[in-house]
């Protein structure tokens, strides 16, 4: 089974046809783990599962950040594969199925990737793209790969739990670097795809999330020295 995790936050404008959307493509596990949406992003999504088993609810009260949605959601997930995608159509549906034909070839983790040959993103600031493009490179002494700080990929579980991220203790939102890193993986494979910036809604990465993001890389540093001199 395949189960998708997708986090959100004040999506009701999207979510519902995202997932149709999804399942269009591909038979999955969808996991929509919600910050307790004011605008009744939840309450959609709670319906939806009525109609539809392999639709979950997981409603937040109290608790806000995407990197520990992500974790919440991974580990409720029934799949033996696991992934995550916005809610807002920045990643598009139609590349999942490319991105699960991978692990039948042997991958044990699919990231979909804006920098790798034939990747793009567009309707970006110039502000956002330098932003990026910074992130980009103080992750790249720790991993090889052209977007370890992508939002949209695919993992086997059991890499996932063996790396056994807790969710309080997640500080970025960039869990996919945390797998590359962290994760005992032997193939990985990058499929570019077309990042579109959102239409509908307002994004939640804040300024505190980019601190954090600094933090992340500090303690990954520090995960490889250890590892390197036991």
């Amino acid at each position: 089974m395949i189960s998708i995790v997708i986090p959100t936050y004040n999506e009701k404008d999207n979510i519902e046809n995202l997932i149709n959307k999804i399942l269009e493509h591909v038979r999955a596990e969808i996991i929509v783990v919600d910050d307790d949406s004011p605008d009744g992003t939840g309450d959609i999504v709670k319906r939806l599962s009525k109609r539809r088993k392999n639709i979950r609810l997981l409603r937040r009260k109290g608790r806000r950040g995407l990197g520990s949605a992500i974790i919440e959601g991974f580990e409720a997930a029934r799949g033996g594969i696991v992934g995550v995608m916005d809610a807002d159509f920045s990643h598009p549906p139609s590349l999942i199925e490319t991105m699960i034909k991978e692990f039948k070839s042997g991958a044990d983790v699919v990231l979909g990737s804006r920098y790798a040959k034939g990747g793009h993103i567009e309707n970006w600031s110039l502000t956002r793209k330098l932003t990026s493009k910074i992130a980009v490179l103080l992750a790249r002494p720790l991993t090889g790969v052209k977007d370890p700080v992508t939002g949209y990929f695919f993992v086997r579980k059991k890499i996932f739990d063996d790396i056994n991220i807790r969710s309080g203790e997640t500080k970025s939102w960039k869990v996919s670097l945390e797998i590359l890193v962290r994760g005992n993986y032997k193939k990985l494979v990058e499929v570019p795809y077309t990042f579109v910036d959102r239409k509908r809604g307002k994004s939640k990465i804040s300024v505190n999330e980019y601190k954090t993001y600094l933090w992340q890389i500090g303690s990954l540093f520090v995960f490889k020295l250890k590892k390197s001199v036991s």
